[in-house]
């Protein structure tokens, strides 16, 4: 079994929502080297004969970032994760912070909404900061949302999100959950909208589910051709 402390958690946890089946994308253009994008509707909790993840769980090696729309526009998110990799110069060892940055397109209407994107994680491949716009250390002045976008052909207004990126130094996140961005309309925020973050903690997930998707999809990450 494995035992984690949260020091600090600043977000706020979500309950469990009734959703519909996973869908994976094949292999195609737009999967990151090291994610997956899913595509909607996705993230199931229970359905008749099961229980069905919402987190990935730390033995998967995986953490996933959904993105919620709940304006009546069309919304792209900017998803930055940064990883701090140990490199060797000149004899000597150092850590650099990379950062691999993913959007996510939304439209109106149930179907349509939210999607989401896996990322591996794991001790030996951590995530150590996940947040929106390219720029993690800019949140009030870097664009996070993109306002009207429609896929690669309009690319809408940039709007900042104007929320601090997660930290797992902080407690905030760890391998095997789950992190929520849900976008809303709001007249007090810059642009029109507003944007919350929710974690869904892996220990607070059901130990055993009759399908382990997230475990399915992990490895379907890991054995794609030319990995």
């Amino acid at each position: 079994m494995i035992r984690v402390t949260r020091r600090v958690r600043t977000v706020t946890a979500v309950p469990l929502i009734l959703l519909s089946a996973l869908a994976l994308c094949g292999l195609p253009a737009g999967c990151g080297e090291d994610a997956i994008l899913f595509l909607n509707p996705s993230f199931v909790n229970r359905t008749q004969g099961g229980l069905f993840p919402l987190v990935p769980q730390p033995d998967s090696g995986l953490l996933l970032v959904r993105v919620v729309n709940t304006t009546g526009q069309t919304i792209s998110f900017l998803v930055t994760i940064e990883r701090t990799v140990g490199v060797d110069v000149d004899d000597a060892t150092g850590n650099v912070i990379t950062s691999q940055t993913n959007e996510l397109f939304t439209v109106p209407g149930s179907q349509t909404n939210e999607t989401g994107i896996l990322y591996d994680c794991t001790a030996e491949l951590p995530i150590t900061r996940i947040g929106l716009g390219r720029n993690l250390n800019q949140p009030t002045t870097d664009p996070g949302l993109f306002v009207g976008a429609f896929a690669d052909i309009g690319a809408g207004f940039g709007v900042p999100a104007n929320i601090n990126p997660l930290a797992s130094a902080f407690g905030d996140f760890f391998c095997g959950d789950t992190v929520i961005y849900q976008v809303i309309d709001s007249n007090n925020e810059p642009g029109g909208f507003k944007v919350q973050a929710f974690v869904l903690p892996f220990e607070g997930q059901p130990a055993n589910t009759s399908r382990d998707t997230f475990q399915v999809a992990g490895d379907f990450l890991r054995d794609r051709p030319g990995e």
